[in-house]
């Protein structure tokens, strides 16, 4: 996966995510893919389906977006994985590796920024929210409705990189939808 992605790029997934009221992460996802998941539909052609939960963009709290996702916590880039129920391969959306899901550009030292990152200890940070917080949360997720997990994918040189994804979690599944995009590989 290429992390540059050209302004005119940008600003087509801009437009598309927009027209089709999908993610911009979505949109971009279909206009960069090349690689084939196929489902065929009643009329015979071929149409590229997939299941998405959509989650609201980070709160910012009056603080200056990340220069590199623009405040979505995402980098844009997708995987696509699965079902094992028949159902559409589910789109697993990764995570901005310059402010790691906050979508912040300017972290306090000491306190961070009151978001949960990437790469952080989730039930310490989880525990610290469930203390201040009497809202009954899902037991897994704890109220976010997904899970930072890993993934390794590769460069343009073949070479691996390790990023975080945003990974649903099992009480978001009422949300998902069924969109339609661009072909991407399916992992298993």
């Amino acid at each position: 996966m290429s992390r540059h992605v050209s302004n005119d790029l940008k600003a087509r997934a801009r437009k598309l995510a927009r027209g089709e009221q999908i993610p911009y992460s979505a949109a971009l996802a279909r206009l960069r893919s090349t690689r084939p998941t196929k489902t065929t539909a009643a009329s015979g052609h071929l149409v590229h389906r997939y299941l998405y939960i959509d989650f609201p963009e980070p709160e910012l709290g009056g603080t200056e977006r990340c220069e590199d996702c623009s405040g979505s916590g995402l980098s844009g880039d997708v995987f696509a994985t699965e079902s094992d129920n028949g159902m559409p391969p589910l789109i697993i959306e990764v995570v901005c590796s310059t402010c790691l899901g906050c979508g912040r550009t300017a972290h306090d030292e000491e306190n961070g920024c009151g978001v949960l990152h990437a790469g952080e200890d989730a039930d310490e940070f989880l525990d610290d929210q469930d203390d201040e917080d009497e809202q009954e949360r899902c037991f897994s997720c704890r109220g976010p409705g997904f899970h930072y997990t890993q993934g390794i994918t590769e460069d343009d040189h073949s070479n691996e990189l390790e990023v975080w994804t945003r990974t649903p979690c099992g009480c978001a599944t009422s949300r998902a939808r069924v969109i339609e995009g661009a072909p991407l590989a399916v992992t298993p």
